[in-house]
């Protein structure tokens, strides 16, 4: 028999509610080449077992005589995978029809270790999709490649993606020379292989498309379980520096990975409970006095002012002088970029006749609380939303909806990355360019690098 083209490892845990959704439709992928298709049954104690028996010789079902959790779960389906390349699938999600022709085709034409795509999320209705916020200036310039190598983006390389394996087409081989498996942890498993399988590749391409739609808020998600095991984020993270280190890779990807790690553990402690944040407090104050000790990180080593400042708070104990919801957090990272954004504003003041500013949220709000009246060329703000129209944002600045014909504004600046692509569906063609706020303040690009010609750049 021709050895698959593409294995598709799904680990599942009581998922019969979704479970037929996600079958059926890797069963209608659009890709020619044959499809191995593996599903590992955690011990459920739902219908799942019925429900795949019903897809007999479609489908290899290995069955967990105990709960093993998603790690060991996958790594059951991998060991028993045949394919050229392995993609490992959560049973909730809905995935495009041509995902693994346009994933596999790439890979293969590329030669690539790895293959990555994009997703965006939904909760209930698939009809409700909101994009993920991807640094857009920089994955357009990607998606124009056919490879690129992880040392080109070395400093950066964690914080670009996500840990999430569904999203990404790993060469199988490669994950076996790498001794790559998922570590045995209830949650971030995924983060470990997919961080050190990037690492350790020769060559990784991208697909700026969206292939996967991603489910959120689904109680049964193998995903969903953070707060019963919120010690697996920093299990998780010394996994991955153990294995760098292992491999000689940590000095190449120190910063990256030191970036990644505030990053990720500021996520963490924003969105657990209170008493499990007060845990993961202590916890995390031992891991960056190890892995940064006094005086060794300057500002300029990290991506961003706050992560410095957030890793800064856990060593010294000030952790609750941490922002907990998203508008503090964005009125804390606009204070920390006082030096940048000026930088910005002059910059725009000087090479457009006017500025515009899209997004009223809890961004807008928050850059309107810092910046409201001091930013005199800002002419109007935009949203789609029409709950927010007709707020007074700052300084007389009224929330409007767009309109090409009244719009004065030659530059609109984007405070939501998520919503690149969708402002750049709206002006493409216009003599219209828009800057990635997100983008400037999060990642060390300038200024020049986080603007997008509506006219002329392609997205």
């Amino acid at each position: 028999m021709k050895t698959p083209a593409v294995s598709v490892v799904i680990s599942i845990y009581n998922g019969e509610q979704y479970l037929p959704e996600c079958l059926e439709s890797i069963l209608a992928q659009t890709l020619e080449e044959n499809i191995e298709i593996i599903c590992v049954d955690d011990a459920s104690t739902d219908a799942t077992p019925q429900i795949l028996d019903r897809y007999g010789d479609r489908i290899t079902v290995l069955r967990n005589q105990r709960n093993l959790r998603a790690g060991e779960s996958r790594n059951r389906g991998l060991a028993a995978a045949s394919g050229e390349y392995v993609i490992f699938l959560d049973a909730d999600d809905v995935f495009e029809p041509d995902m693994l022709e346009k994933a596999y085709g790439k890979a293969q034409r590329c030669n690539a270790d790895i293959c990555i795509f994009k997703e965006d999320e939904f909760a209930g209705s698939i009809q409700n999709r909101h994009a993920y916020p991807y640094a857009e200036t920089l994955m357009a310039k990607l998606g124009e490649r056919k490879f690129f190598s992880p040392l080109e983006y070395r400093d950066i390389l964690f914080s670009l993606w996500n840990g999430w394996a569904w999203d990404k087409l790993f060469r199988r081989e490669f994950l076996i020379d790498a001794g790559l498996k998922f570590p045995g942890i209830q949650t971030s498993e995924d983060g470990f292989l997919v961080h050190a399988a990037m690492a350790s590749a020769d060559r990784i391409s991208f697909l700026n498309e969206v292939l996967v739609h991603h489910r959120t808020g689904n109680g049964n998600s193998l995903s969903n379980a953070r707060d019963c095991a919120w010690e697996s984020c920093l299990i998780y993270l010394r996994e991955l520096m153990r294995y760098l280190k292992q491999k000689n890779l940590f000095p190449v990807f120190e910063k990256s990975y030191i970036n990644w790690a505030a990053d990720f553990l500021y996520w963490n402690y924003r969105t657990l409970s209170a008493g499990n944040r007060k845990q993961l407090a202590g916890r995390m104050r031992r891991f960056f006095s190890e892995v940064c000790p006094a005086g060794r990180y300057k500002e300029t080593f990290f991506n961003n002012a706050f992560s410095h400042w957030f890793v800064g708070c856990v060593v010294s104990g000030s952790e609750d002088n941490i922002p907990l919801t998203e508008e503090k957090c964005y009125q804390m990272t606009y204070q920390l970029n006082v030096s940048k954004l000026e930088r910005l504003y002059k910059y725009l003041s000087g090479h457009f006749q006017g500025i515009a500013l899209w997004g009223a949220g809890v961004r807008g709000q928050a850059f309107a609380k810092v910046y409201g009246g001091k930013w005199t060329r800002l002419q109007d703000v935009y949203d789609m939303d029409q709950g927010k129209r007709g707020q007074e944002l700052c300084s007389g600045l009224i929330v409007k909806e767009f309109d090409l014909k009244k719009n004065e504004a030659d530059c609109i600046m984007v405070l939501n990355a998520a919503h690149i692509r969708s402002v750049y569906g709206i002006l493409k063609g216009e003599h219209i360019t828009l800057f990635d706020m997100n983008t400037y303040l999060t990642l060390p690009f300038g200024i020049e690098e986080c603007l997008i010609d509506c006219k002329n750049d392609r997205l």
